[in-house]
């Protein structure tokens, strides 16, 4: 028999493997068990190797190849016994562990009798700890690993783990992540198989409690054909499931308000001297959660449930801005949340069923439907602040339910079979009890007696997502070649319904100062300017609505994929991939109104250990990644949203409602005075997407070396660079129909012409836009290059994980998304609407975090004792400094909106201000640290610990206002709030968390 090189590295301690398997960079793709055996002595001929899950009884075996390999595909993860069998005679055998996303590497070294008589001798055996097979990059951690280091419980925080994983800008609220520089609205989400991302804007995950949990995977890098529609990164989990012993558990988490730090912030506008902008010191949360759950055999060996109940409690009060002009406005309510019992309720369950050894089906399902109870009051910002009157109450419906069957069969040793169907519906309602008052926002300079609404404000309608999800596998193994063929199919629905609150249709009234030679720019160049010698006060009243002609829209996405694993040799594996996806994108009226099927995408890879003894290995990848169309931009586009502005002069406020009297079109007529930024149209695709445009890409190179350096050390040093191929993002210029076109900026667009504003080409010709002389837009560029240095230590007691990387994250335009303004309108953020909005806009991202440490760890001071860590410590964002001027009142350059690098100043001069020309917000620091102890009370294992976050107390701003100029884009006017902090980091709060399972 061929001998293999596997049998160099036999001496490798198996403990010091099981712990190296515990947290680490991991680069693969698959949960296999596979290796090589090796006969010393003896004929190797009708050998078998099984496995068998110690907990479940799930088996597999398989006959050696005639090179003395084997492998043991697509098995659950769990600890496995492995045995090497010759006729009833045990060869070999070892206990593994089989990671999510990872390939279990076991060599043996075995003696073959020839006959029963024959005695048998086993060499040796070992487990590998580098997985020689795949070439792509991320983190693989459990369950119980997490529980023993402080980590916030969600999927974002165990992503931040990972190198190259900073936060996300807490306008898009406290849970999301940028992966490698892209936009935090670039991600996908899995939980066992189920694609859970939010796919009206791509904003966060579906989550489960923590104790549903069983691994995570966190790809940063380097997908296989598999994966796609990201141009981020992947987050992969699994849930628990039964096994063949029944077990009882009883877990409960406990965040009070009182063990929360009283270091509160409050920002205030001109410099810190003038009124409350944010202020957190009346910022109140207190969150109590437990679950009850149980898991075993239905059947012994045969069908396995899990059953999760997650009761919870949360009061939260804050003081908040709900306008999207939150840049320019101060906090002007008081919020108070509440929700438990039965409105906040989580369920859960898997089911398992081998049919036999060769056949495994699976349900999945949970629900994590909440509802909220908002109070909300008047909140005045002048002074300390000070908590109003109450102005209406909302029920705030989130969450969902989703629904999973799953298949595995392995129908002979070289064909495994994989399908998927499931089912995601999610609510996004908001139901208020005050729908009659119109939303008033207050901009006025230090004003005394602020305007205010008499209710909530706001907007109100049905709201909500399904996803139908279907995905089918074949995999076949020929010769060095595992060859990977798939299909996928989801049909996103939405319904959504946008009425403002308010008589007459609903209203959003802001008051604001328009200073003296101050302008406001319209669609078709000034819309007015202040001539007067004074200050002058006026205000604003925004529709946007679509609640005559909303309803559903859909988006249907396929996808196709073949890949092929080819191990050319012991020391060298290859992935060859190609991707297809499909986006058709329908509006309410059943109207496609954009269809891209993009190029093949080419998923490449190799994994080549330069020694051959098993300790190393150099991989690399290259890979082309599209991103689908958001489903929050096919309501914008197709759902007949209406929305304009109109300015007025007044004669004063109405103390009760808070609307203007005396509302007096600055202009004459409103006609005259009002911005249309959308009119209630439904386009086809010919008036909406340019005929030559192409699907939003990114391509991606990485190579990477890891190493065990010793026993207990191991290095990995990776490098990425990443660059936006395709931009593709709404144009609203001169040149435009009456709704926004998607184009690709840069390139010259096609589009049809839609001169009635009916949403249909008016034509069968399309137009050709030369982009130098007529729409001007800059190619949109977005680029990331990072160098990537982990350092691991592994013991039986003491475990840590060191990374630090170096990143540059420029170009101009951040990705889906805009931190900048806080826009979560993915594909369709003022980004390229104008040629005047991206004068200026090249330089270094919001997501650019040069440089970033992350230490976490965990030391066992005894059997029970444990003690965790977990630290970041980065260097700040890039601060600007934006305006609301522009050279040049040209509509062609220069529409009615958006933010501008700019600024007029007080002699009349306009400066140019490029991105990221201010510097950058303050380092950061964090510590987290965490105590636990594990005890037996009449035979219950329990567990109680406490975590503390933001040890130290840091309160470093993470977001400062960079908006020069006034509301609205108002060119010479002075934003009150600029350099005023937007977020802090979290100030500490400690959890304390007890478990009991029997």
């Amino acid at each position: 028999m061929k001998k293999s090189r596997y049998t160099k590295i036999f001496t490798r301690s198996l403990t010091a493997i099981a712990i190296s398997s515990v947290i680490g960079m991991s680069t693969a793709s698959a949960e296999d068990i596979r290796g090589v055996i090796s006969v010393t002595q003896g004929v190797a001929t009708d050998i078998t190797v099984k496995a068998v899950n110690v907990d479940t009884g799930t088996t597999r075996s398989i006959e050696l190849d005639d090179d003395g390999s084997y492998r043991l595909a697509k098995l659950p993860t769990g600890i496995y016994e492995v045995t090497v069998s010759k006729g009833n005679r045990v060869l070999a055998l070892e206990q593994v562990r089989v990671s999510l996303g990872k390939n279990t590497i076991t060599n043996f070294e075995v003696a073959a009798p020839s006959n029963d008589t024959e005695v048998i001798q086993v060499v040796a055996s070992s487990v590998a700890t580098l997985d020689l097979a795949s070439s792509d990059s991320g983190l693989i951690i459990g369950e119980a690993e997490i529980d023993r280091m402080p980590v916030t419980r969600n999927l974002t925080s165990v992503a931040l783990l990972a190198p190259g994983v900073v936060q996300g800008d807490q306008s898009f609220g406290a849970n999301t992540a940028s992966f490698g520089g892209s936009s935090v609205a670039e991600n996908i989400c899995y939980i066992n198989g189920m694609e859970v991302t939010n796919t009206r804007n791509g904003l966060g995950c579906g989550e489960l409690p923590f104790e549903f949990y069983k691994e995570f995977q966190v790809k940063t890098g380097g997908y296989s054909a598999r994966y796609g529609r990201a141009t981020g990164g992947a987050i992969n989990a699994t849930a628990k499931k039964g096994t063949n012993e029944w077990e009882f558990a009883v877990t409960g988490t406990y965040t009070p308000e009182s063990w929360r730090s009283d270091d509160r912030q409050i920002a205030r506008s001109n410099g810190g001297s003038g009124t409350i902008y944010r202020d957190e010191s009346l910022d109140e949360l207190t969150q109590k959660e437990m679950t009850f759950s149980v898991g075993g055999p239905i059947i012994k060996d045969k069908l396995f449930m899990y059953a999760i109940i997650n009761p919870k409690s949360t009061k939260q009060n804050l003081t908040f801005q709900p306008s999207f002009w939150d840049h320019y406005l101060a906090n002007n309510q008081y919020r108070k949340r509440e929700s438990s019992g039965g409105d906040n309720l989580f369920w859960g369950a898997t089911i398992d069923w081998d049919i036999s050894d060769n056949h495994r089906l699976s349900y999945f399902g949970y629900s994590n439907r909440s509802d909220t109870l908002e109070t909300i009051f008047a909140y005045n910002n002048n002074g300390k602040g000070v908590v109003g009157d109450e102005t209406g109450t909302q029920i705030r419906k989130r969450g969902g339910e989703t629904h999973s069957i799953s298949y595995t069969g392995y129908i002979t040793d070289d064909l495994i079979v994989t399908a998927m169907a499931g089912r995601i519906e999610t609510e996004y309602e908001t139901s208020a009890s005050n729908i009659a008052c119109s939303t008033v926002n207050e901009a006025r300079d230090n004003f005394t007696t602020p305007a205010v609404s008499c209710g909530p404000g706001g907007a109100y309608g049905e709201n909500n997502d399904t996803n139908t999800q279907y995905a089918l596998d074949l995999e076949y193994t020929i010769g060095d070649h595992t060859i990977t063929a798939g299909i996928e199919s989801q049909e996103r629905d939405t319904t959504r319904f946008n009425i403002p609150t308010g008589p007459d249709g609903g209203h959003s009234w802001t008051y604001y100062t328009v200073q003296p030679g101050a302008s406001i720019q319209g669609n078709d160049g000034v819309l007015f300017t202040n001539t007067s010698d004074q200050p002058q006060d006026y205000v604003r009243d925004r529709v946007f609505s679509n609640a005559e002609k909303g309803g559903g829209f859909t988006s249907d996405i396929k996808a196709y994929f073949i890949e092929d694993v080819w191990t050319l040799s012991d020391d060298l594996t290859l992935t060859l991939g190609l991707r297809v996806d499909d986006f058709e994108n329908t509006g309410v009226t059943g109207r496609v109104i954009s269809s891209f099927t993009t190029d093949v995408a080419p998923r490449l890879g190799f994994s080549w250990d330069p020694t051959g003894d098993g300790e190393s290995k150099l991989f690399g990848t290259f890979g082309q990644y599209y991103l689908p169309i958001a489903n929050n931009t096919i309501y914008r586009a197709a759902s007949g949203v209406d929305d304009r502005t109109t300015h007025y002069t007044f004669t004063g406020v109405d103390p009760t409602t808070g609307e203007p009297i005396g509302a007096t079109p600055v202009n004459g007529t409103k006609s005259n005075s009002e911005v249309v930024n959308s009119t209630a149209t439904f386009p086809e695709e010919k008036t909406f997407v340019s005929n030559n445009a192409e699907p939003f890409s990114k391509i991606e190179y990485i190579l990477g070396y890891e190493t065990m350096l010793t026993d207990e050390y191991s290095m990995l040093v990776k490098g990425t660079y990443r660059y936006v191929d395709s931009a593709l993002d709404d144009y609203c210029g001169a040149y435009s129909n009456a709704h926004c076109l998607m184009i690709n900026p840069g390139k010259d667009a096609v589009f049809y012409v839609d001169a009635d504003d009916d949403g249909l080409a008016d034509t069968d010709t399309p137009v050709s836009y030369d982009n130098e002389t007529t729409v001007k837009l800059p190619k949109g560029e977005n680029k990331y290059y990072a160098l990537e240095t982990t350092l691991k230590y592994r013991v039986e007691d003491f475990s840590w994980t060191a990374s630090y990387t170096w990143s540059h994250s420029y170009g101009n335009f951040e990705g889906a998304v805009k931190s900048d303004n806080g826009q979560t309108d993915a594909g369709v953020t003022t980004d390229f609407d104008f040629p005047a909005l991206m004068d200026g806009s090249y330089g270094n991202l919001p997501n650019d975090r040069r440089h970033v440490l992350k230490f976490f760890g965990s030391y066992n001071v005894t059997e029970q004792f444990v003690i965790g860590w977990n630290s970041t410590l980065a260097s700040g964002r890039p601060r600007g400094i934006q305006g609301g001027s522009y050279w040049s009142t040209d509509p062609d350059l220069y529409g009615s909106y958006g933010d501008t690098y700019y600024v007029t100043q007080d002699d009349g001069s306009i400066t140019y201000h490029p991105r990221g020309s201010n510097g950058t917000t303050p380092w950061t620091f964090r510590l987290d640290l965490s105590a636990s102890y594990t005890f037996n009370v009449k035979g219950i294992d329990m567990r109680a610990s406490l975590d503390i976050f933001n040890v130290l107390d840091n309160s470093q701003p993470v977001s400062i206002v960079d908006n020069y100029e006034g509301i609205g884009w108002t060119a010479g006017a002075r934003n009150q709030f600029y350099g005023a902090p937007l977020d802090w980091q979290t100030p500490r709060f400690a959890t304390l968390n007890f478990e009991a399972r029997f």
